[in-house]
């Protein structure tokens, strides 16, 4: 196995270690997590899917094809229709409130059943439709008070007690959807007559029970609530979706969902029936503005008609004449044909200029409907025009949506200048060329004419008579005969959009609600989190973890480990023989003895980084396992400023100690006392000097520790804390060996610093090293089979 696959084992094992320690979260935390699940699952409401589907054709349907045709320009006949279009239309705001004020979807029923779940509050609620067993009938033209829940009782007198309340109610328009008033603390609490009009300042509605009402199983409450118009309808149009079934494809699938079937198919099946409607309504309204432009124009050409034919006859009494001569036929028919090329002329030309007006005054509906209207055929203005109106009909419908800011928008609306300018240059220059024509048809009349009034007078106003009755006549016959398809168009006329299928639910089983997986997330979402959470406080712990840590941050030799005793123990030695602790201060001492041996290695230093971190328990338990070992050991407490050491051994802490000698009060027998511990004694720090820095830096500290060494094995220093006080700096030049303490998972990584730099001002052959203190064996995977070493003790 290489060293990459040893490292990964190691950190697995760890890793299921740390787990194994906090077991209980991974059991608490899934088992509350599937309790919340399981509430959630059984308190919500199962939402089902529902589709439906429609077509949409290219062209018109075949009943109404023809007549289409005939009164339709040839581009508009060809236009396909924009799916993406009729998309936007069908999920617009405009045709959802169409459908919507079709349906009685304005009051939402509800019931709290008597489920258990449900004494925890109206967690449990399920929404009728029809067989709520009664119905609300709103006054739609009296304000009403929506989004309250108004709770009903069926009384055994047959009356119905209604009641609600809230902290905020808003009074509301519902023709409109405005808010009229905020009412603050409303409540409400009235009794009623089936089928009797409840009139208050916020209500204005008829209660009337349905067949279904005396089979309605008991529940704990019953209640319902006026939906406001606007978020009914936000609400519908959000879960909409419409979509072509494939790509392509001119068939759409409509998609809703809800909790109540009978709601979400009408509400589909509804807007497809108005959006069909709408078309056919669209293309009959085109039909009949173009019905009722020939019927006016037949109106005229009759009139001019019966003024021709009357005159011609009167002509004719008046002079005895009862036909021309043959001379004059040849002329009359060339003037006729004349005639009737000068007034279709006129009509194009006058359609030219209705058309060039419509657009100068931003009409472009009116311009592509007067063009149809008129039968004038132009292919080149027939293919502007069929741009024109495309791009019209592509704003229309992105302007449902759209405000006049979105860039699309305007650059439709520039597209659409365009073609308007276009439109109107083309069409300038179409009048242009019409003036010419007429002028060359006048001319060529004026010839023929010049002619035929060589002929008699009498045979000249004749045939001018025949030639206005002839032209009269033929405009006739064409108008009847385009009434005629215009009425067959608005008779056979259907929408070239069709429901393929009617709303159905799409699966039986629910969308949401999905039991099996919300449990099974809970369940790893149970054992994540706490993972999760265990791996991030590893990460972001910044005390000190393991000795390896050590070894890592600082280069000072590693002394070893003190096991966790707890704050209550003083001397491990004595309270706990067979203990961990003990036993790990005997491997401490023996390696001690290996790096502190000879002469020149007598005197060890006791620091740490700041207070708590175990300095004087690893010192005062390390001195005393030396002189248990039969070395002559003495303890020195230089932490004048906190002193504690008097403490272990049951000392009075008053007595004379380090401070009374230094300061000469007394002698240094009578400073230092006996423990019970053989070999063993101690010089605590006395009473609390004001001075204890001062004291220190007295030669007469130097002079101590030079007897002290030529009259013990070891000389051990319990000195303060190297990151709170600097008397350690004082204290360095007599000690041999300095031991940092650091106490595990307590003491900062960054303190671990101050190793470094007490290592640099190490001089000769002082040496620094580190004690681990406080370790837990049985949270650390590193030292976790060092728990039983207290069995092996003797």
């Amino acid at each position: 196995m290489n060293k990459q696959e040893s490292s990964d084992e190691l950190n697995l094992s760890t890793l299921l270690f740390k787990f194994g320690r906090y077991w209980y979260l991974f059991v608490i935390i899934p088992i509350v997590l599937l309790a919340a699940t399981w509430l959630k699952v059984q308190t919500t409401s199962p939402v089902y899917r529902f589709h439906s589907t429609l077509q949409l054709a290219d062209r018109a349907t075949p009943g109404s094809r023809q007549a289409q045709e005939v009164l339709t320009p040839s581009e508009s006949r060809n236009e396909l229709t924009s799916v993406e279009d009729e998309i936007s239309v069908l999920t617009s705001a405009s045709l959802v409130k169409q459908a919507l004020d079709k349906l009685d979807f304005e009051v939402s029923y509800f019931d709290v059943t008597n489920s258990f779940v449900n004494k925890l509050g109206d967690l449990r609620v399920q929404e009728h439709y029809q067989d709520a067993g009664y119905t609300v009938k709103l006054d739609t033209i009296a304000p009403q008070v929506t989004e309250v829940p108004l709770y009903l009782e069926l009384r055994p007198d047959g009356l119905y007690h209604i009641q609600g309340e809230a902290d905020k109610a808003y009074l509301t328009d519902m023709r409109t959807g405005a808010v009229l008033e905020t009412v603050d603390n409303f409540t409400l609490n009235e009794v009623v007559r089936p089928g009797q009009v409840l009139r208050t300042r916020y209500l204005t509605l008829t209660i009337t029970p349905t067949d279904s009402i005396k089979g309605l199983p008991e529940v704990a409450k019953r209640y319902f609530v006026l939906n406001h118009p606007q978020a009914l309808l936000g609400e519908y149009q959000g879960k909409l979706v419409v979509e072509p079934t494939e790509r392509f494809a001119r068939v759409l699938r409509l998609m809703s969902k809800g909790s109540v079937a009978g709601k979400e198919t009408r509400f589909l099946n509804t807007l497809m029936e108005t959006y069909v409607l709408n078309d056919l309504t669209d293309k009959n309204r085109k039909g009949s503005k173009t019905f009722e432009f020939i019927e006016s124009q037949i109106t005229k050409v009759a009139d001019s008609l019966r003024r021709s034919e009357a005159a011609l006859a009167s002509f004719r009494a008046s002079r005895g004449m009862v036909d021309v001569g043959a001379q004059s036929s040849s002329g009359i028919g060339k003037i006729s044909e004349l005639e009737n090329q000068r007034a279709q002329l006129l009509t194009t030309r006058r359609t030219y200029e209705s058309v060039l007006s419509a657009l100068r005054t931003n009409s472009s509906e009116e311009a592509v409907s007067t063009w149809a209207s008129a039968g004038v055929n132009d292919p080149v203005l027939d293919s502007q025009l069929s741009d024109l109106a495309q791009l019209t009909s592509q704003r229309a419908g992105l302007a449902v949506s759209a405000n006049d800011d979105n860039p699309v928008l305007q650059a439709l609306d520039s597209r659409i200048q365009s073609r308007r300018q276009s439109l109107q240059r083309s069409l300038t220059g179409l009048i242009r060329s019409s003036d010419a024509t007429l002028a060359d048809i006048s001319t060529r009349l004026g010839t023929i004419k010049t002619a035929i009034n060589q002929m008699p007078e009498n045979q000249r106003q004749e045939a001018r008579l025949r030639t206005q009755t002839t032209l009269n006549d033929q405009n006739y016959n064409f108008l009847m005969q385009k009434r005629t398809e215009a009425a067959l168009m608005l008779a056979t006329n259907v929408s070239d959009k069709k429901i393929v299928d009617h709303a159905q639910q799409s699966d039986s089983a629910p969308e949401s609600p999905k039991g099996k997986q919300l449990y099974m997330f809970a369940v790893l979402a149970g054992l994540m989190l706490p993972a999760g959470f265990l791996l991030l406080r590893d990460r972001t712990a910044q005390t000190v973890q393991s000795a390896d840590e050590l070894k890592r941050v600082t280069n000072a030799p590693f002394l070893g480990l003190i096991a966790d005793a707890g704050r209550k123990i003083r001397l491990a030695r004595m309270e706990m023989p067979r203990s961990a602790v003990t036993e790990s201060f005997r491997t401490v001492r023996v390696n001690l003895q290996y790096v502190a041996a000879g002469p020149d290695r007598r005197v060890i230093g006791f620091t740490s980084s700041t207070s708590g971190e175990g300095k004087t328990f690893c010192c005062t338990n390390l001195a005393a396992e030396l002189a248990l070992s039969g070395r002559r050991t003495i303890l020195i407490e230089t932490d004048m400023r906190k002193p504690t050491v008097a403490g272990y051994f049951g000392f009075d802490s008053r007595h004379a100690g380090l401070s009374s000698y230094l300061n000469g009060e007394c002698t240094l027998a009578e400073a230092i006392q006996q423990p019970d511990i053989p070999n063993l004694t101690i010089l605590a720090a006395g009473p609390i000097p004001e001075n204890a820095l001062e004291l220190l830096e007295m030669p007469r500290m130097a002079t101590l520790i030079a007897e002290l060494r030529k009259s013990y094995d070891y000389v051990i220093v319990d000195a303060p804390p190297l990151g709170l006080v600097s008397e350690y700096y004082i204290l360095n030049q007599y000690t041999d060996v300095t031991i940092f303490v650091v106490r595990h998972r307590y003491t900062q990584r960054n303190m671990l610093s101050q190793v470094q730099e007490l290592a640099q001002r190490q001089t000769g052959n002082q040496q620094v090293y580190v004690l681990l203190n406080g370790v837990n064996f049985s949270s650390t995977y590193e030292y976790r089979y060092k728990g039983e070493s207290a069995y092996y003790t003797a």
